[in-house]
């Protein structure tokens, strides 16, 4: 061995969870040497015996199996002169052709303190014996060269003890629990029925059939398919394990064994947790990836695998990246599970359709033209909040690509013939039609939501004197201290009062008067802070409505209030002379003739007897006895004083017709 051993074993990357490694390429090394020695599937035999830690001949304790070494032991062509040479090489080239690295027992070392070597080879017609350490102090395995003649049968015993601490907990607690470790690494093999006989014991445990195992763990349907990812082929296994808590995965494997694994959700997040044959047994699905990309593309120990960057620019025609791996793996194994799916699709579809009759803003999304998309991404079984949050995003992304294609079909008309655009034109219209349709419905939601929000306010606040109702209708129908400039559209609820105040110009909340442009002539007072919007002004110019426009301020009282000294619409009169006087100018800066102006108040409170006092005999009482209408001096605008109830029911009303049929009306 022409390297630095120790040098290279140090240099050997191999993470704690990879522990049981050296175990894994003791077996492969063990299935290369029965199959040099002509003895396929049955005839071949591994013998595993797991080494407890501490004394040899410990039992177990409390049925738990803490490893410290292993012994594997084959009857396989043995290590005759040319294999012994091919050990004695560092990065031998002797298992190129069977996808070797010619590095995989230096992680014996890697892991355990000894290893010991005894093999009986077949050498001019007789059996020698060769036994020797693999150690750092016989780095060139000079004791590997003495033999012995034996009168026994050809085969190799691997004995590795002293495990490093690290690399313990990565090593299961029973018997069983190793035997399943191996299937899974070598499920390839298993898979094909080239496995030989294995065998796994402990002193104090019973031994484990590993084939047989897998017989009995492993659904006997296999399902296969082929794919192509930039020119390189690859195929997928699908097994169906039996009675096991574990996951769905998926594995990437070189040259017949697994290199890496990962959650088969990860890939198809519409899978169900598990699968219940018709025999009522459940079951989880392994999926095996196998291609020459991944033998060529797998590191020296076997761990990892090389692809190229994400966010690389794909220059190289050959790299794959794991992205575009996982994507052709997902839409591979979307189809060949199609069948397994259906049931699970089914009754997710039927949640979604539950979900849409309490947000109908989602319905958009039942359309058959998306149902492939629900499928593959919403995961089964999730909570209204769960689901909401994946509607959303599927919503969202269903939008932009709408947006994207709008937007470039006007570009296409200078490159395509006219009956195809027509025909792009009118897949798109029919798209947009469908997206408008989810904004109405989410719009309207949030309008049924609201109202639920203030009638349940309204109770709170009647009911207990230190509920703020003032701030939470402030914060439901305006922010406080802002303009419309610095608020969206959808963050505004005017249309609670009236759906014309939507549409203003101006807009000011829990700001002085005369800071608002156009007033700067005004009042320099603020208004009372104690509600939303009590006694503070709404200000709308509408110049369409009037030459000069129009004022409107909105004054809210604390329900149930009933300490009036007076009418409280002298307040929102008092604020019309201010502005009256006040040297009005438009949006432009010039004067409005304040005459022209036309006036609307409204003020917004319970009809407690203190109110009605002070408007009786000088409003005219609303037909409905829910409110108070005065028409100002000179006729140029009206206070109108309404009741909370009649504000909610009128609201309620206004909106009854999109509520019933959005699927969204309280009856």
């Amino acid at each position: 061995m022409k390297a630095n051993l120790k040098g290279l074993v140090q240099r050997l990357k191999l993470e704690n969870g990879k522990g049981m490694m050296p175990l894994y390429e003791a077996i492969s090394n063990s299935m290369d040497a029965i199959i040099e020695a002509g003895k396929a599937g049955a005839a071949g035999r591994i013998d595993i015996r797991l080494i407890p830690l501490q004394d040899l001949g410990a039992s177990a304790v409390e049925g738990k199996l803490v490893v410290d070494g292993v012994e594997v032991t084959d009857n396989g062509i043995g290590l005759d002169d040319g294999h012994l040479a091919d050990f004695r090489e560092a990065h031998t080239v002797s298992k190129l052709k069977a996808g070797g690295k010619g590095v995989g027992r230096f992680t014996y070392l890697k892991v355990f303190d000894e290893v010991r070597v005894i093999s009986v080879f077949g050498k001019d017609r007789q059996r020698r014996r060769r036994d020797f350490p693999f150690d750092f102090a016989d780095e060139d395995l000079t004791k590997a060269d003495a033999t012995t003649s034996v009168e026994e049968p050809t085969g190799t015993r691997v004995t590795m003890k002293g495990m490093a601490s690290q690399y313990r907990a990565s090593w299961p607690a029973d018997v069983e629990g190793v035997a399943r470790r191996i299937i899974e690494h070598f499920l390839i093999r298993f898979a094909s029925r080239g496995c030989p006989q294995i065998t796994v014991s402990a002193l104090g445990f019973s031994t484990v059939d590993v084939n047989r195992l897998f017989d009995t763990s492993v659904v006997g349907q296999i399902q296969e398919a082929t794919f192509e990812v930039k020119g390189q082929q690859f195929s997928v296994q699908v097994l169906r394990q039996l009675g096991t808590n574990r996951s769905h995965e998926y594995h990437l494997c070189a040259t017949s064994r697994d290199v890496a694994s990962a959650k088969l959700k990860d890939l198809l997040p519409e899978l169900p947790d598990r699968f219940v044959g018709e025999d009522g047994k459940a079951f989880s699905l392994i999926a095996l990836v196998t291609g020459e990309y991944l033998d060529e593309n797998a590191n020296q120990e076997r761990t990892t695998i090389t692809f190229e960057s994400d966010e690389g620019l794909e220059l190289d025609r050959v790299s794959i990246s794991r992205r575009a791996l996982n994507k052709a793996i997902g839409d591979t194994l979307r189809t060949l599970l199609a069948e397994d799916l259906r049931v699970t699709n089914a009754e997710k579809i039927a949640q979604i359709e539950r979900f849409v009759e309490k947000a109908p803003e989602y319905r958009v999304l039942t359309h058959e033209r998306y149902r492939a998309r629900l499928e593959s991404r919403v995961s089964p079984g999730l909570t209204d909040t769960q689901l909401d949050e994946t509607l959303l995003h599927i919503r969202r992304e269903i939008e932009d690509e709408v947006s994207r294609e709008e937007k470039s079909l006007a570009a296409r008309m200078e490159k395509e013939s006219f009956d195809k655009y027509q025909e792009r034109f009118k897949v798109l219209m029919e798209e947009l039609n469908e997206v408008g349709k989810a904004k109405l419905a989410s719009y309207v939601a949030h309008r049924r939501t609201l109202l639920d929000l203030v009638d349940a306010s309204l109770k709170k606040s009647r009911t207990d004197d230190k509920y703020p109702l003032e701030k939470v209708l402030h914060k439901m129908v305006f922010p406080m201290g802002a303009t419309s400039k610095d608020v969206f559209f959808e963050q505004q609820n005017l249309w609670l009062i009236d759906e014309r105040l939507s549409f203003h110009t101006l807009l000011t909340s829990d700001v002085a008067m005369k800071k608002a442009r156009g007033l700067e002539d005004t009042s320099a007072k603020e208004p009372d802070i104690l509600a939303l919007f009590w006694d503070r002004p709404v200000a709308i110019a509408e110049p369409e409505a009037l030459a000069s426009g129009g004022v409107v301020i909105v004054e809210f009282k604390r329900p149930g209030r009933d300490d009036y000294n007076k009418d409280p619409g002298d307040q929102i009169i008092q604020r019309f002379v201010e502005i009256s006087k006040g040297g009005v100018k438009d949006i432009d800066g010039r004067p409005i003739n304040p005459k022209s102006v036309r006036y609307h108040g409204f003020l917004i409170a319970d009809l407690t007897p203190s109110l009605k006092n002070h408007v009786e005999f000088r409003y005219i009482e609303a037909f409905d006895g829910e409110g108070y209408f005065l028409t100002l001096p000179g006729g140029n605008g009206h206070v109108e004083i309404i009741s909370y109830d009649k504000l909610i029911r009128l609201a309620k009303q206004r909106n009854r017709m999109l509520f019933d049929k959005l699927g969204v009306h309280k009856h």
